[in-house]
């Protein structure tokens, strides 16, 4: 595409095309007139009123009604031609604006914009000490560089918009005009601009695609830009969308994934562009869901999404591809982000249509379609990952029709896996199973966070969050099975467990607050989770195999006993169980993690070594300057995060080197050391003695609660006791 001038865009006036469109809407009002008086002053001579009679009369009035039609014509012509330079004018106005603005935003920020759009730091702008600096430092040289080149890009993006604009414009002016045609007649089928139009326009070229045709590299083009420009429109996706039909519309995301994946194909990046504009477009045309065009969709969708839409290639009959599977191949691809409610009702469909027959529970590696989600239930939950909005609706237990699904999608559900054919024998079956937009969409359900934004800070989390939470623990623990957690879930529920540190503190160390409390509670309006320690503890277990999960579990609750303890009075005026409470209460915290992580070594596991290198590695990579669980508290609680956490890593390599130890009831050294050290560094934070009765005290029911903690959990674990 070879882009408009920078400056032409920038001092272009638009006004102009106001006037074009004025005098194009009184061609056609002229026209009108032209029609009108041949009607009236001329055909009524040489029609059938009998006012001229014989051959040359028939004559006259044949070529008069040609003439008429043609006046008709050009009336449909001119206001198709209006209708297009109105809508150009408005595409054009709204990227010069932004355009502008960008310009202005980046000289704003320091920046020189050059007469060809190209952008540097202004440092002849600088004050003459920012001026040696910036002379000096690389970094900040680096920093303004990278700046200029952010603000370029923006700046390039709205001179694209505007090109398109252009192009758009000039390719319906001339097929409104019939440039090119031999007859040289006005265009009575003449369309005008607008998003219905474009709409009518891209499905004739998609149509096309779908059915398996080519288009030229400049037919292409069109249709992404249509497609681009149009894909947030309502108007022009439920046009394109009703005239494809949900099985054209999945019959064509095929076509595009099929040649987007052929090796000696062209016009691939065209293809993937097209692709990620599809995807916009259906989200463009689903987030009005009370619209008869939704509900007719969705039950298109609910048909194809069952049908072998492969049927029409070789071999499509032996290895079918599912609409559903399609579907959410195509929706991978798109960046406009999908509605709560489509994504709710398209989970809801999938899953109803995966219960009723799993169609797509084993499936073998597909090479025209690399890319294919075989698995379609998962691959909407991936979507709603990034939506935690739609998740958090759609795994609420006490959400619409969602009082079993996690129960489902976490015991009870078989899982599709992959199966490799052979030249002799019968099929390799693979066991393993994917899941991980299941993970995806329970953290960001829980936690309100979109899965590695790092935003996960301990909440405060709404009602729904937390029973999403608790419900995923139950069901996990259902039967006691808690210990049992598919990899691809174990990390995604450490991180959603940390954000409820607060909760799993409280239930961990029995506080009489959480007691009598079966599962989530609310709070001034924040919902919080409970239950019995037993489930969270096995819960835990189960995710703690993955060791950067049993450190992100560990790290948060370090984090919370700093917390705890840092607001733990010294003063002796302060009765002693205003610390030995929370003191006993942080040690059977830590305790219980302590047993976790002794279970996890008593499983005599060859690679536990190789867990402890990696759980101490992960643990220690925290310090109280960059955790997110620790409220802003003061100095305290970040010093009191780093105490005895050495010595406690050391003690993790060391029970799992000699495995004696874990088994050892009275050595559980390494959360009683770190007890200890917290201890010591509560009684230096609060200027005690070393020697202090407070600080041993504190100490002494950090250790108590310690023993009562670690003997619970072994006991929750089977361990009976045993340590």
């Amino acid at each position: 595409m070879s882009l408009l001038g920078f400056e032409d865009v920038m001092k272009a006036d638009p006004s102009a095309m106001a006037k074009a469109v004025t005098d194009w809407t009184e061609m056609a009002r002229k026209y009108q007139g032209v029609q009108q008086r041949l009607e009236s002053e001329v055909l009524s001579v040489t029609g059938s009123q009998g006012l001229w009679l014989g051959s040359t009369a028939s004559a006259a009035n044949q070529h008069v009604s040609y003439t008429r039609q043609q006046a008709i014509d050009a009336q449909t012509e001119a206001k198709a031609v209006a209708s297009i330079i109105k809508d150009a004018q408005g595409d054009f106005e709204s990227a010069q604006k932004k355009l502008k603005q960008a310009v202005a935003d980046a000289q704003a920020d320091g920046m020189k914009v050059t007469g060809t759009g190209s952008v540097m730091f202004d440092v002849g702008a600088l004050d003459p000490a920012s001026r040696s600096a910036y002379h000096h430092e690389p970094d900040y040289q680096r920093e303004c560089n990278e700046a200029a080149g952010q603000w370029a890009q923006k700046i390039k993006v709205y001179v694209e918009e505007a090109t398109a604009a252009d192009q758009r414009a000039a390719l319906r002016l001339r097929r409104a005009a019939k440039v090119g045609d031999m007859m040289n007649e006005f265009n009575g089928q003449a369309v005008g601009g607008g998003d219905e139009a474009d709409g009518r326009r891209a499905a004739e070229l998609a149509s096309r695609l779908k059915d398996g045709k080519t288009l030229s590299p400049e037919e292409l083009a069109e249709l992404n830009n249509l497609m681009k420009a149009n894909s947030g429109s309502p108007v022009y996706g439920q046009t394109l969308l009703n005239t494809l039909g949900a099985e054209g519309t999945l019959l064509l995301a095929d076509e595009l994934e099929v040649r987007l994946n052929d090796r000696g194909g062209k016009l691939k990046g065209e293809y993937g562009e097209l692709q990620t504009n599809l995807a916009n477009t259906i989200a463009g045309a689903t987030r009005d869901t009370s619209t008869k065009f939704y509900q007719d969709f969705r039950k298109g969708l609910q048909e194809a999404g069952v049908k072998n839409i492969d049927a029409r290639h070789f071999g499509g009959s032996t290895a079918p591809i599912y609409g559903y599977q399609t579907l959410a191949t195509l929706l991978q691809h798109g960046n406009a982000g999908y509605g709560a409610q489509f994504l709710n009702d398209l989970g809801a469909d999938v899953i109803a249509a995966d219960r009723k027959d799993n169609h797509w529970k084993s499936y073998q590696f597909n090479g025209p379609r690399p890319d294919l989600v075989h698995d379609p239930v998962d691959g909407v939950l991936k979507l709603m990952g990034q939506n935690p909005e739609a998740a958090t609706q759609f795994l609420d237990p006490e959400g619409p029709g969602a009082e079993d699904r996690l129960k489902y999608l976490l015991r009870d559900r078989e899982w599709p896996t992959t199966y490799t054919n052979t030249l002799f024998g019968p099929p390799m079956i693979d066991k393993s199973t994917h899941q991980a937009g299941l993970a995806a969409a329970l953290e960001a359900a829980a936690t309100g966070d979109v899965p590695g934004d790092n935003a996960h800070n301990g909440g405060p989390h709404t009602p729904a969050q937390a029973r999403v939470m608790q419900g995923a623990i139950d069901a996990l623990d259902g039967g006691g099975k808690g210990e049992t957690v598919h990899d691809d879930l174990k990390l995604p529920l450490a991180n959603a467990l940390s954000d409820y540190v607060d909760d799993t503190h409280a239930v961990l160390s029995e506080n009489q607050s959480s007691k009598g409390r079966d599962g989530t509670w609310e709070q001034n309006g924040e919902g919080h989770i409970g239950g019995s320690p037993d489930h969270l503890i096995r819960v835990m277990r189960g995710v703690s195999d993955d060791p950067e999960a049993y450190a992100t579990l560990y790290n948060a609750e370090r984090a919370k006993a700093a917390e705890v303890l840092a607001g733990m009075p010294a003063d002796p005026q302060y009765s002693s169980e205003d610390r030995d409470i929370p003191a006993r209460q942080v040690g059977s915290a830590l305790g219980a993690f302590d047993a976790i992580r002794s279970d996890v070594i008593l499983d005599e596991k060859d690679d536990r070594m190789e867990w402890a290198e990696k759980t101490g590695e992960f643990a220690s990579s925290m310090n109280g300057t960059v955790t997110g669980f620790i409220p802003e508290v003061g100095d305290v609680a970040g010093a009191l995060v780093d105490a005895g956490i050495s010595k406690w890593v050391d003690n993790v390599k060391e029970d799992a080197q000699f495995d004696g130890n874990a088994k050892n009831s009275d050595t559980h050294f390494a959360a009683r050391t770190q007890s200890h050290e917290m201890a010591l560094a509560w009684g230096q934070a609060n200027n005690l003695p070393e020697d202090s009765k407070t600080t041993n005290a504190v100490s002494t029911e950090m250790k108590t609660g310690h023993t009562t903690g670690n003997l619970n959990a072994m006991i929750a674990l089977g361990r009976n006791g045993q340590q």
